[in-house]
């Protein structure tokens, strides 16, 4: 497994795989070392990069012109629920993850069918429970008002 993250030029059709040690850009991809089964992925206002890891239970963060990535959320291959700040705010396969206006991440915890918030500071806390009724949950975005959806890939 490559992880990764490739950059695709919606005009050209292209992507770009840089050195590794290149620094976050928006013309070049990063590899993830250390990263195992790479889940979502979004980009802030700031062009801050921020995707999860299912297996290692973590969110990594990239800031532009950063030559590595850091965990911003989770421990490191350690899965929980526990609500708290950087690795104190632990994940069970965290995977669907978006931004909203004022750089509040928001994540599917799948491992514990939780949505999860984590805040500007690397605060996460529990926002809810995934209904019962849902059955696989695809993806997650917030809209201007706050109001948070998804998709249940229930067949």
């Amino acid at each position: 497994m490559a992880n990764r993250l490739v950059r695709f030029n919606p005009v050209t059709a292209a992507t770009s795989t840089p050195d590794a040690g290149a620094a976050f850009n928006k013309t070049n991809v990063l590899p993830l070392t250390g990263a195992d089964d790479l889940g979502g992925c979004c980009i802030d206002h700031s062009e801050t990069l921020y995707v999860t890891d299912f297996t290692k239970h973590v969110i990594y963060k990239y800031q532009k012109g950063a030559t590595a990535s850091r965990i911003l959320a989770g421990s490191y291959g350690v899965s929980g629920s526990a609500d708290g700040q950087g690795a104190a705010g632990t994940f069970n396969a965290p995977d669907a993850i978006c931004v909203d206006n004022s750089g509040n991440l928001f994540v599917i915890d799948s491992g514990n069918n939780l949505i999860r918030r984590i805040d500007p500071n690397g605060n996460v806390f529990t926002v809810g429970a995934i209904p019962a009724s849902a059955g696989e949950v695809g993806g997650i975005c917030v809209d201007a008002s706050g109001n948070i959806y998804f998709t249940d890939c229930t067949p």
